[in-house]
């Protein structure tokens, strides 16, 4: 095989890679409900540049800013399970042994997750509030 030919079936093996991650954002951006998407914009929509474009968050700290900062009436037990069913989805990590728990987000699935988050957006046409 010569090198245009394995140019050629790289570029295509991307272009189905891409089809393939659009069609799964757009089947979970229609699955998800608001307070996921804003739980995954606490972790990988910080606003800073790389590498300080993500943060992890300590459980009382997140469940205190999803109260206090966003105003979303949530309770404890009912933020872990959210962030439990994220962590099954593998948008987020759980760290092992930690003492209240932590979450991080997962490296290598940032621009995943924010094309969901705009996707999310896009669709429920809440473009404004992005």
């Amino acid at each position: 095989m010569t090198n245009q030919e394995q140019s050629i079936n790289f570029s295509t093996e991307i272009q189905e890679a891409s089809t393939n991650l659009d069609e799964n954002v757009l089947t979970l951006a229609e699955r998800m409900d608001f307070l996921d998407v804003q739980l995954l914009r606490k972790f990988y929509s910080t606003g800073k540049p790389f590498p300080n474009d993500t943060q992890p968050f300590c459980f009382p700290v997140l469940f205190m800013e999803m109260k206090v900062n966003n105003k979303i009436q949530i309770g404890l037990e009912a933020l872990r399970k959210r962030l439990d069913n994220l962590v099954s989805l593998g948008f987020l990590e759980k760290v092992v042994r930690s003492n209240p728990a932590n979450y991080t987000p997962v490296h290598g699935k940032e621009v995943e997750v924010r094309a969901l988050i705009t996707r999310f957006f896009v669709i429920n046409g809440l473009m404004k509030y992005l």
